[in-house]
Protein backbone atom coordinates (compact mmCIF):
# COMPACT_ATOMS: atom_id res chain seq x y z
CA UNK A 1 0.00 0.00 0.00
CA UNK A 2 1.06 3.57 -0.58
CA UNK A 3 1.85 6.12 2.10
CA UNK A 4 -1.55 7.31 3.31
CA UNK A 5 -0.46 10.32 5.35
CA UNK A 6 -2.63 13.40 5.26
CA UNK A 7 -1.04 16.74 6.12
CA UNK A 8 1.82 14.86 7.82
CA UNK A 9 -0.57 12.90 10.06
CA UNK A 10 -0.77 9.15 9.76
CA UNK A 11 -4.12 7.44 9.99
CA UNK A 12 -5.24 3.84 9.95
CA UNK A 13 -6.99 3.01 6.71
CA UNK A 14 -10.45 1.59 7.34
CA UNK A 15 -10.54 0.01 3.89
CA UNK A 16 -7.28 -1.91 4.14
CA UNK A 17 -9.07 -5.27 4.17
CA UNK A 18 -11.14 -4.22 1.13
CA UNK A 19 -7.97 -3.35 -0.78
CA UNK A 20 -6.43 -6.66 0.25
CA UNK A 21 -9.56 -8.54 -0.89
CA UNK A 22 -9.35 -6.91 -4.34
CA UNK A 23 -5.66 -7.76 -4.65
CA UNK A 24 -6.25 -11.36 -3.52
CA UNK A 25 -9.20 -11.78 -5.90
CA UNK A 26 -7.08 -10.48 -8.78
CA UNK A 27 -4.35 -13.02 -8.00
CA UNK A 28 -6.83 -15.87 -7.53
CA UNK A 29 -8.58 -15.14 -10.84
CA UNK A 30 -5.28 -15.76 -12.65
CA UNK A 31 -6.02 -13.53 -15.63
CA UNK A 32 -9.82 -13.83 -15.61
CA UNK A 33 -11.77 -10.55 -15.40
CA UNK A 34 -12.26 -8.92 -12.01
CA UNK A 35 -15.19 -6.52 -11.48
CA UNK A 36 -14.95 -4.26 -8.44
CA UNK A 37 -18.30 -2.96 -7.22
CA UNK A 38 -18.20 0.05 -4.91
CA UNK A 39 -20.94 1.79 -2.96
CA UNK A 40 -19.72 5.32 -2.31
CA UNK A 41 -20.94 8.47 -0.63
CA UNK A 42 -17.99 10.76 -1.33
CA UNK A 43 -14.96 11.02 -3.61
CA UNK A 44 -12.34 8.31 -3.41
CA UNK A 45 -8.89 7.58 -4.81
CA UNK A 46 -8.82 4.79 -7.38
CA UNK A 47 -5.09 4.42 -8.02
CA UNK A 48 -4.69 2.07 -5.04
CA UNK A 49 -6.71 -0.69 -6.69
CA UNK A 50 -7.44 0.14 -10.34
CA UNK A 51 -4.55 -2.02 -11.56
CA UNK A 52 -6.31 -5.05 -10.02
CA UNK A 53 -9.69 -4.39 -11.68
CA UNK A 54 -10.86 -4.99 -15.21
CA UNK A 55 -14.02 -3.01 -14.50
CA UNK A 56 -15.14 -0.70 -11.71
CA UNK A 57 -18.86 -0.38 -11.07
CA UNK A 58 -19.63 2.50 -8.73
CA UNK A 59 -22.98 3.32 -7.22
CA UNK A 60 -24.29 5.80 -4.73
CA UNK A 61 -26.64 3.70 -2.60
CA UNK A 62 -28.71 1.86 -5.17
CA UNK A 63 -30.16 -1.55 -4.37
CA UNK A 64 -28.00 -4.66 -4.58
CA UNK A 65 -30.41 -5.99 -7.20
CA UNK A 66 -29.69 -2.97 -9.43
CA UNK A 67 -25.95 -3.71 -9.21
CA UNK A 68 -26.52 -7.40 -10.04
CA UNK A 69 -28.70 -6.39 -13.01
CA UNK A 70 -25.85 -4.28 -14.41
CA UNK A 71 -23.15 -6.92 -13.80
CA UNK A 72 -25.24 -9.66 -15.42
CA UNK A 73 -26.09 -7.48 -18.42
CA UNK A 74 -29.83 -7.27 -17.78
CA UNK A 75 -29.58 -3.46 -17.91
CA UNK A 76 -26.98 -1.19 -19.45
CA UNK A 77 -25.14 1.24 -17.17
CA UNK A 78 -26.19 4.85 -17.72
CA UNK A 79 -25.12 6.79 -14.64
CA UNK A 80 -22.66 9.65 -14.53
CA UNK A 81 -20.32 10.61 -11.71
CA UNK A 82 -21.98 13.23 -9.49
CA UNK A 83 -18.60 14.56 -8.35
CA UNK A 84 -14.93 14.59 -9.28
CA UNK A 85 -12.65 11.73 -8.22
CA UNK A 86 -9.21 13.00 -7.14
CA UNK A 87 -6.00 11.72 -8.70
CA UNK A 88 -4.23 11.29 -5.34
CA UNK A 89 -4.04 12.61 -1.77
CA UNK A 90 -1.89 15.58 -2.81
CA UNK A 91 -4.80 16.66 -5.00
CA UNK A 92 -7.20 16.30 -2.06
CA UNK A 93 -4.99 18.48 0.11
CA UNK A 94 -4.84 21.25 -2.53
CA UNK A 95 -8.53 21.17 -3.44
CA UNK A 96 -10.81 23.97 -2.25
CA UNK A 97 -14.15 22.61 -1.09
CA UNK A 98 -16.12 25.54 -2.46
CA UNK A 99 -14.50 25.81 -5.91
CA UNK A 100 -15.84 23.59 -8.70
CA UNK A 101 -13.55 21.81 -11.16
CA UNK A 102 -10.39 22.72 -9.25
CA UNK A 103 -8.77 19.31 -8.94
CA UNK A 104 -6.73 16.94 -11.02
CA UNK A 105 -8.99 13.95 -11.55
CA UNK A 106 -8.01 10.29 -11.60
CA UNK A 107 -6.96 9.11 -15.04
CA UNK A 108 -7.36 5.36 -15.50
CA UNK A 109 -5.17 3.01 -17.51
CA UNK A 110 -7.37 3.59 -20.59
CA UNK A 111 -6.95 7.38 -20.34
CA UNK A 112 -10.43 8.18 -18.99
CA UNK A 113 -10.70 11.05 -16.51
CA UNK A 114 -13.01 10.43 -13.56
CA UNK A 115 -14.44 13.92 -13.72
CA UNK A 116 -17.91 15.21 -12.86
CA UNK A 117 -20.36 13.80 -15.39
CA UNK A 118 -18.11 10.92 -16.56
CA UNK A 119 -19.71 7.54 -17.14
CA UNK A 120 -19.55 4.50 -19.39
CA UNK A 121 -22.09 2.19 -20.96
CA UNK A 122 -21.59 -0.92 -23.13
CA UNK A 123 -20.57 1.26 -26.10
CA UNK A 124 -17.92 3.21 -24.22
CA UNK A 125 -17.80 6.68 -22.69
CA UNK A 126 -21.26 8.20 -22.41
CA UNK A 127 -21.67 11.29 -24.58
CA UNK A 128 -25.22 12.58 -24.57
CA UNK A 129 -27.19 15.74 -23.77
CA UNK A 130 -26.32 15.34 -20.08
CA UNK A 131 -22.59 15.23 -20.67
CA UNK A 132 -22.74 18.17 -23.09
CA UNK A 133 -24.31 20.19 -20.30
CA UNK A 134 -22.03 18.97 -17.50
CA UNK A 135 -18.58 18.91 -19.07
CA UNK A 136 -16.63 22.13 -19.04
CA UNK A 137 -15.40 23.28 -22.41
Amino acid sequence: MHDRTFKNKTSTATNFTDLLAIENAYKAMNGKPVIVSITASKPMIFNEFEKHADAILMNFNVSNQAVVDIVTGKYEPSGLLPLQMPANMATVEKQKEDVPYDMETHKDSEGHNYDFGYGMNWSGVIKDVRTQKYHKQ
